[in-house]
């Protein structure tokens, strides 16, 4: 999204000129009265592309300043003795590109062309040029970190022109950035009318795919906006809409179904899920997505499913043990419910279900302990597995009480814990991997170091990295966030740790 745009030759960039120069612009209304006629050269026309000529060429700032001022000057004089001559108010928009002046610019171009209506394609081109100029310095600010100057430059850019959705875009994001989310909203929407509208049309094959993906960015965020801010109904119109043009698209599809989850339609979420999980070729992030998805709309069994699938995919993820854990834990609270209120082999079909989830839930938790062992939850799951298999072996109490002792050893673990560490993210990056989490203090000092040895597990289940991360605590029950970058010799398909203070 910070590509820059090619257009044609432009001069540098400028400083301002007196301001009493630029406020001197006239746009007489008296000139749409006269009568249409071509475009004629005259002295002060001359004189102007003169002036601009020798601007272009010079490399010397201040000259090249001066230049531009006098250019101005003999402009402003035509449009003052002949107004209705479109040629002084074409060259008038190409001195305003060259001053920054987006908005007189915008004018003069305008009325060049409601003078003389063939002056359109050289006046189309004129805007291409200044659009693509104020883009690209707009990409130079962003990569410079002066996001003023930036959003000052895509203002300008699409205000000159309205045919490209990419200075939208951006204008977009940096509203966002500044917490501007109306106009944020109002940027994305302005960039789908082009990527929706007859500009689309023009678009060359080789740029096809990026209208297609610069158009999924926008519905997207504009979508992601609004449900943000509540108005659910608005988001799923966005995600329709989109997906009236794109039916096969999962994300959108998915996003879809969060929406409808939020305004209360579980039903039609639930059903947008099944489908998206009977589709083929899905991947591990896909069948994570599906799951939280199901899982939300308390579709605890087909979110374990989605869950089962994706770890089927890479064994080593912790956030698909931990979400099918989850699910599996929610599957045995509602079956323990229907166990309780039924009788006979109803009763006894529910308690060997509940065998095989607390055996499964056990495996799961077990797993989680080894690779995230400072985790309440993980911990939390692990005891509720034990306790559910002591509460189903009441015809044995000898194994019950061991089902049970194992339970309360875990409980005393988890509550003697000193620290725990939370909300472990794992991005993986070119030969690397970032790592973040918080650290929340139970038992420690404050200030005390806390070492956490994160290693960076492969596909094959080997490490292929590892580093250490030193954290202090902070006070008790407050959380202190913490990352790291950790080189990787292999791709990355989860991540263990052990820790010590």
């Amino acid at each position: 999204m910070t590509r820059r745009i090619t257009g044609a030759r432009s001069s540098g960039v400028l400083a301002l000129l007196l301001l009493c120069l630029l406020a001197g612009a006239l746009f007489p209304t008296a000139a749409s009265a006269q009568k249409q006629r071509k475009p004629s050269n005259n002295m002060w026309t001359r004189s102007a592309r003169l002036y601009l000529d020798r601007a272009r060429t010079n490399p010397r700032f201040e000259e090249k300043q001066e230049l531009y001022r006098q250019a101005l000057e003999a402009i402003q004089k035509g449009i003052e003795e002949d107004p209705g001559n479109a040629q002084v108010w074409l060259i008038a928009g190409q001195v305003y590109v060259q001053l920054d002046s987006a908005q007189q610019a915008h004018e003069a171009f305008s009325k060049a062309v409601e003078l003389y209506p063939p002056y359109e394609k050289d006046v189309e081109t004129e805007r291409r040029n200044a659009w693509a100029r104020w883009h690209n310095e707009g990409i130079g600010a962003i990569q410079q970190q002066d996001y003023e100057r930036a959003l000052e430059r895509f203002q300008a850019a699409d205000l000159i022109y309205d045919k490209l959705p990419n200075a939208r875009l951006q204008l977009g994001s940096l509203y966002l950035r500044k917490g501007e989310t109306e106009r944020a909203i109002a940027a994305f929407r302005g960039a789908l009318e082009i990527l929706r509208g007859p500009a689309g049309d023009a678009v060359s094959g080789k740029d096809r795919e990026q209208w297609r993906q610069n158009e999924e960015v926008a519905a997207f965020n504009l979508a992601q906006l609004l449900a943000n801010a509540g108005r659910y109904e608005e988001a799923e119109q966005e995600y329709r809409a989109f997906l009236e043009r794109e039916p096969k698209n999962r994300t959108a599809k998915s996003n879809l179904a969060i929406v409808l989850t939020r305004l209360g339609r579980t039903d039609e979420a639930n059903r947008i899920y099944g489908e998206l999980l009977d589709e083929p070729d899905l991947t591990e992030e896909d069948y994570q997505v599906i799951g939280i998805g199901l899982l939300s709309g308390d579709e605890f069994d087909r979110a374990a499913e989605a869950f089962r699938k994706a770890l089927a995919l890479n064994p080593y993820s912790r956030d698909a043990m931990y979400n099918l854990a989850q699910a599996i834990y929610r599957q045995g609270l509602a079956l323990e419910e229907r166990r309780q209120a039924a009788s006979g082999d109803e009763q006894v079909k529910a308690a060997t279900d509940l065998g095989a989830l607390y055996a499964e839930l056990e495996n799961l938790a077990e797993k989680l302990r080894a690779v995230d062992p400072y985790n309440r939850n993980a911990l939390l799951l692990l005891a509720h597995a034990y306790r559910g298999q002591g509460d189903l072996a009441v015809q044995d109490a000898a194994k019950s009480d061991e089902w049970r002792a194992k339970a309360l050893e875990v409980l005393r673990e988890q509550e003697n814990l000193p620290f725990e560490v939370k909300d472990l993210v794992m991005t993986p990056g070119e030969g690397k991997v970032r790592v973040s989490g918080l650290l929340q203090n139970a038992k420690l000092a404050a200030g005390t170091p806390v070492t956490i040895e994160m290693s960076i597990v492969g596909k094959d289940g080997q490490t292929v990295g590892t580093q250490e991360i030193t954290v202090s605590a902070p006070e008790a029950e407050q959380a202190v966030s913490f990352e790291a970058e950790i080189e990787v010799s292999g791709e990355p398909a989860g991540f263990r740790y052990q820790a010590r203070s």
